[in-house]
C-alpha cells in the first residue's frame, strides 16, 4: 500500500480556536478519497495545510513520503494540482488563453498540451467565448484543466460541484472518474453532496470538530449500507439455526435483535418464519444511506 498523503496528529490553531486537532489521515495511491464533514468541520483548513497555503501549528504530514518540514516538499508539491474554494480564472479571457497563462506561470516551455487539456475537460469547442459567459459547470471544468496543467499525480478538489445544476454535476462526476480511471490520478475531494460523492468515492474520511473520526473503504461502507430487515425476537437461538440452515446473511445485534441483509417481500418473509414457528415481536425494513451513516457517526453511535 503506497500512501500519497499521510498526516500525523496534525493541528491548526487560530488563537484559542483549533480548526484541526490531532488529525490522522491516510490517502492511498489511486483512490478517490471523499472528505465528508459539515461546514466548519475542518475540511478546507486541512486542504490548505496539505497544499502549503498554511503551516500547521503542530503535527506533521507527508506527500509521497516527503515530510512537510523537508525542503524537498516544494518539489513534491509540483505533483499536486488543486482547486480550493473556487477556481482562479481570468473572466475576460478564453479558456485557451487561461490555460496558456497558467502554463507560462509554471514555466512550461511548450504550449502543445493546451488542446489536449481543453479536450480532456470538454471545452475544446469554446473558441473565442470569454469565460465570463461560461456556465458555472464550464468554469469549474476550466479550473480543473488549469489544475491539471502541471500534469499532477494528485488532484485536490474542494467542493467542486457546489452550486452546479444537475447537468453540471454529471459532467464533473464523469470528468473525475475519467481522470482517476484513465489518467491514474489520485483524487482528494471534499463535498457535502453525499449522494453524489457516494457514486465516485473509493474511500472516505469523515471529519467532525477538526478530527477524522472514521476512515473506511467504499467496499466496507457498502456492506454497512445494504438493505436489511431488523427483527426483534424472543428466542434468538432458533432464528440463528434457521438462518444458518438456509444461508441467510444475518447479524446478531443483541440478545433480542437480528439484522437480515438483502431485499425481501416482508409479508412472505414473515409468513415463511411463522410456518417454522419462529415468532417475531417486531420487524422493520431499513436501508442505510451515506448521509444517515454520517449522521449516526457524528452523533456518537457505533457504526463499527
Amino acid at each position: 500500500m503506497e500512501l500519497v498523503i499521510e498526516t500525523n496528529n496534525l493541528e491548526k490553531k487560530y488563537k484559542d480556536f483549533k480548526a484541526i486537532k490531532n488529525l490522522n489521515m491516510h490517502l492511498e495511491k489511486g483512490a478517490i478519497y471523499g472528505l465528508i464533514g459539515k461546514n466548519g468541520a475542518g475540511k478546507t483548513t486541512l486542504i490548505r495545510l496539505i497544499c502549503g497555503l498554511q503551516e500547521p501549528t503542530s503535527g506533521t504530514y507527508t506527500i509521497y513520503g516527503v515530510k512537510n518540514t523537508d525542503k524537498k516538499i516544494i518539489d513534491v508539491r509540483k505533483r499536486v494540482g488543486a482547486i480550493i474554494e473556487s477556481p482562479s480564472i481570468y473572466q475576460n479571457m478564453t479558456a485557451r488563453d487561461n490555460i496558456i497563462e497558467q502554463l507560462k506561470l509554471i514555466g512550461s516551455p511548450s504550449l502543445d498540451e493546451v488542446s489536449d487539456l481543453l479536450k480532456l475537460v470538454g471545452l475544446e469547442h469554446t473558441g473565442k467565448k470569454k469565460v465570463k459567459n461560461f456556465s458555472l459547470g464550464m468554469k469549474q471544468r476550466l479550473g480543473i484543466a488549469i489544475a491539471l496543467a502541471t500534469n499532477p499525480d494528485l488532484l485536490i478538489l474542494d467542493e467542486p460541484i457546489n452550486g452546479l445544476d444537475p447537468e453540471g454535476i454529471v459532467e464533473i462526476r464523469e470528468l473525475i472518474l475519467n481522470l482517476n480511471h484513465k489518467k491514474r490520478i489520485t483524487i482528494l475531494i471534499s463535498s457535502h453532496y453525499l449522494d453524489e460523492l457516494s457514486k465516485i468515492a473509493t474511500y472516505y474520511g469523515f471529519v467532525d470538530n477538526g478530527q477524522i473520526i472514521k476512515e473506511i473503504s467504499s467496499v466496507e461502507l457498502n456492506k454497512k449500507m445494504e438493505q436489511k430487515i431488523e427483527i426483534k425476537v424472543l428466542d434468538i437461538k432458533e432464528f440463528v439455526k434457521y438462518f444458518e440452515k438456509y444461508n441467510y446473511t444475518y447479524e446478531v445485534v443483541d440478545n433480542n435483535t437480528i439484522n437480515v441483509y438483502g431485499k425481501f417481500n416482508l409479508a412472505k418473509f414473515v409468513s415463511k418464519l411463522s410456518k417454522k414457528n419462529l415468532m417475531i415481536e417486531d420487524i422493520h425494513e431499513k436501508e442505510t444511506t451515506l448521509e444517515s451513516y454520517y449522521l449516526n457517526l457524528i452523533g456518537g453511535k457505533n457504526n463499527d
